[in-house]
């Protein structure tokens, strides 16, 4: 199935950041206070896009859980884009979005979990 984006409405990460999992899996942190409702559903399934906005010369992650929430992400070139120009970025890596101060976070917490996701870069971008 093709997802198609049609949000309304982005959200900027209060904070972010790379970890890694010791089987080498990279996750990339996103505290976004305003997605805490999403932590404690159930996902029976996600569809996910990049678009690229040029005019805010960003990235911005679309995400649709159980083919009704949609929901999208903006990665500001200065500002979370900046995790996107990085080496983790360029392998399929997990997204893990939470409510909670990242120095705070621990792996007892729950957390939305959005697995296998791969960048599609913008030739237009320019990064």
């Amino acid at each position: 199935m093709e997802y198609i984006p049609q949000v309304s409405t982005a959200y900027y990460p209060e904070d972010a950041g790379w970890a890694n999992r010791p089987n080498g899996e990279n996750i990339l942190l996103l505290c976004i206070p305003d997605l805490s409702y999403l932590i404690t559903i159930q996902i029976e399934s996600f569809h996910y896009a990049w678009l690229y906005s040029q005019d805010l010369d960003a990235y911005i992650f679309c995400f649709k859980i159980n083919n009704k929430q949609e929901h999208a992400v903006i990665f500001k070139r200065d500002h979370a884009g900046v995790l996107l120009q990085q080496e983790f970025a360029f392998s399929p890596f997990t997204i893990v979005v939470t409510h909670k101060d990242l120095n705070t976070l621990t792996e007892k917490d729950p957390v939305l979990m959005l697995s296998d996701i791969e960048l599609s870069k913008n030739d237009g971008a320019g990064w």
